[in-house]
């Protein structure tokens, strides 16, 4: 794939790249790796929280003077929301994935059992109102798993209207719908409470997994069968959620449509601060959100040798020996569709984004390197604790409390003043 790219960028654009991937488990260790022993490379992948902290931090190379002339193609292309997300302290320090704009949460139903039992799945947009389904399946279907949870994030406070300020990691939150924003801890939310007690309800009653609080979210053992999964993603995502685990999946949205910095941020192209090469930098930048023959290449390969193109155009895989990671490298919106996709699936994405509302927080940096104490010590505390109780494993009447001592120990008060100080001052700069 790489020598065909090359190919292609040598003729076009007068230079070529190296290409390197690195395994998921390893890539944030390598890249911090790369930022303090000054290895050299050129691009790489990044993402909300990397984004922003390496963007404060000086890492990335501002690309806000190429946005009028090398990049002035991908400016356009790019939602404006995107580049809302993407400015920090006013600049632009990467190339946000052009995708969808916000990433709610679905219920991901076994078709094979939603359509066997009639199921109407618009009937079901809280967890609590899925016992009655859970208990049916439960009875009637020993052999599946009603509702499988991991110790991955979930983002379940986007189902209560909350959104994260910041790192996943520290709970601290506001309601979109409060335009003053203000910052709250999501443990100590009545709609937590009520969500960890549900749980725990269905956890004790079987419905969920035993071992949620130590599998991974595409953790599988052989013949595993689930009924029920909770995801993140975008319209017409049956399809990629099917293939992923491996099975025909139908899915209904539970939460609203809105467009924060960290769905913004998801995926983004930047460029190391000391690059040697920052004009081919931003020329390539610019032919992958760009370029249809360099954004395909990247995603599917080289036709003939890992796709063809069916009678309808549409991308059919015969072999499984490369694949580009889609959301990490680029504009969608000039990506051939895949075999059994809606062949108007970008014309969905744009008014689906047409739709999302902007979070009163799009754009806005926090900035808490000055207390990487606390943050590294409520980051801690959360991990000690929160897959056990967003498992339903422990009873939240014993836990929670333990939790909210624990995490005003290590200084969240003190992160939640600083936030609302930040974002107070922010708004009123706006």
């Amino acid at each position: 794939m790489e020598e065909a790219l090359n190919r292609l960028l040598l003729s076009r654009y007068g230079f070529t790249v190296s290409y390197n991937k690195i395994g998921w488990n390893d890539y944030e260790t390598r890249l911090n790796s790369f930022m303090n022993t000054n290895r050299k490379f050129d691009i790489a992948f990044a993402w909300t929280e990397n984004y922003l902290a390496n963007a404060l931090a000086g890492n990335w190379l501002e690309l806000t003077p190429y946005m009028e002339n090398l990049c002035a193609e991908t400016y356009e292309a790019v939602d404006e929301k995107f580049w809302k997300g993407a400015t920090v302290n006013g600049g632009i320090y990467g190339i946000p994935t052009n995708k969808e704009l916000a990433v709610p949460m679905y219920f991901l139903y076994d078709r094979e059992l939603a359509e066997k039992y009639g199921i109407d799945l618009s009937k079901y947009h809280t967890l609590e109102s899925l016992e009655p389904l859970l208990q049916m399946v439960s009875r009637e279907e020993p052999g599946y798993i009603p509702l499988f949870l991991s110790n991955s994030h979930v983002n379940f406070a986007a189902m209560g209207g909350y959104e994260y300020i910041t790192d996943t990691n520290i709970p601290l939150v506001i309601s979109t719908d409060d335009a003053s924003a203000s910052v709250v801890n999501f443990f100590e939310t009545e709609f937590c409470a009520e969500l960890l007690d549900t749980l725990h309800r269905y956890y004790k009653a079987g419905y969920i997994n035993q071992d949620a609080s130590m599998r991974t979210a595409f953790s599988r053992f052989q013949g595993e069968k689930v009924f029920l999964r909770l995801a993140n993603g975008g319209p017409e995502s049956e399809i990629s959620f099917s293939t992923s685990f491996g099975y025909p999946i139908l899915t209904e949205r539970v939460s609203g449509l809105v467009v924060t910095s960290e769905s913004a941020l998801g995926g983004v192209m930047a460029v190391n601060a000391r690059t040697e090469h920052p004009r081919e930098c931003a020329v390539f930048l610019n032919a992958v959100n760009t370029d249809p023959d360099v954004r395909n290449l990247l995603n599917y390969g080289v036709e003939g040798k890992h796709y063809v193109l069916n009678e309808d155009g549409q991308v059919e895989y015969l072999t499984e020996d490369y694949r580009g990671v889609t959301y990490t490298q680029g504009n969608w919106f000039i990506l051939r569709t895949v075999a059994g996709e809606n062949p108007d699936k970008w014309k969905l994405y744009r008014e689906f984004n047409a739709y999302a509302i902007e979070s009163p927080l799009l754009g806005f940096t926090p900035d808490l390197s000055a207390y990487a104490k606390e943050c590294g010590s409520v980051s801690r505390v959360c991990e000690k604790y929160e897959s056990a109780l967003m498992t339903g494993t422990v009873d939240p009447r014993e836990f929670l409390p333990a939790l909210g001592e624990a995490l005003e120990q290590a200084g969240i008060d003190i992160l939640r003043q600083e936030l609302q100080s930040q974002i107070e001052q922010w708004m009123a700069q706006k």
